[in-house]
C-alpha cells in the first residue's frame, strides 16, 4: 500500500498495518461493512495512505466491493473507495 504521492504530511512515516473500526486487520479480500451498511470485500489494489491533520495520523484509503446493499438487496459489484474508520467486519451482532 502506498503512500499518496499528494498526502500533505510532510513526509511523515505511514503505518505497517490498517485495522477497521472493529480493530480487525484490513487485508485483501476481508469481508467488511461500508460506513452505509452495504457489504463487501476489501480490495487493495488501488490503497493509499492520507494524512488527516484534524486527527494527526494516516488512514488507508482502499475499494470495498459491494455484494449487497444496506437491505440485503444484491448490489452488482460497484466499488466504493472507504477509509479504515469507516468499516467494520460486524454490526449489530452480524458478521459482514
Amino acid at each position: 500500500m502506498k503512500h499518496s504521492e499528494y498526502c500533505p504530511c510532510k513526509g511523515q512515516s505511514v503505518p505497517d498495518k490498517a485495522f477497521t473500526a472493529d480493530r480487525v486487520e484490513i487485508v485483501q479480500g476481508l469481508r467488511v461493512f461500508t460506513n452505509n451498511l452495504d457489504r463487501g470485500t476489501v480490495d487493495l489494489s488501488r490503497a493509499e495512505w492520507e494524512w488527516h491533520g484534524p486527527e494527526g495520523k494516516h488512514h488507508l484509503w482502499f475499494d470495498v466491493v459491494t455484494e449487497f446493499d444496506y437491505k440485503g438487496n444484491r448490489s452488482g459489484g460497484a466499488r466504493v473507495m472507504q477509509s479504515d474508520d469507516r468499516v467494520a467486519t460486524r454490526y449489530d451482532g452480524k458478521t459482514a
